[in-house]
């Protein structure tokens, strides 16, 4: 049997909230980061995303925050456990129609943003990437044709010459 004394159960609540924290700020990072990727596309279609502040739904849910665009789709929640995790999915259809150099980049905003040498504490953990392309834009669609709501933001990335 641990015993945690409460001194050490403070500090670990401590570094709980700040991986937390780092979490979070990651997620925003990537969000930014990717949205600027969507600035190349002609179509006003690829440069449009959803953002989503759960925390504002009025729902009990472990759920945060998340972005979805014909692309990809990127979800900030809360385990079990307490830790922070984002979740991250890539549309089949966008991966077969434009290949994998925009995935790729994708990835490296991802691992940029949450690098063990990018902060202080090693947030590496907290990506959790599906192992295979997914069927995102139904939702997506779902999500840009629904009744609009105060948590609920749809965003128009402005096309930036090559």
């Amino acid at each position: 049997m641990t015993v945690i004394k409460e001194s050490e159960e403070i500090q670990l609540e401590q570094n709980l909230q700040q991986r937390n924290e780092n979490v979070e700020q990651a997620y925003h990072n990537i969000v930014k980061d990717t949205k600027e990727l969507l600035t190349a596309f002609d179509s006003l279609k690829y440069r449009m995303s959803v953002t989503i502040n759960h925390t504002k739904s009025g729902k009990e849910t472990n759920l945060i925050n998340e972005f979805i665009s014909y692309f990809h789709n990127f979800t900030l929640t809360n385990n079990r456990f307490g830790y922070y995790m984002i979740y991250i999915s890539y549309d089949e259809v966008a991966l077969e129609k434009f290949g994998d150099k925009l995935f790729n980049r994708m990835l490296r905003i991802v691992f940029n943003n949450t690098n063990a040498v990018v902060g202080d504490i090693n947030i590496e953990n907290c990506i959790r990437l599906d192992h295979s392309a997914t069927d995102i834009q139904p939702f997506f669609i779902n999500r840009l044709l629904s009744d609009p709501q105060d948590h609920v933001t749809i965003n128009t990335e402005e096309k930036v010459p090559s």
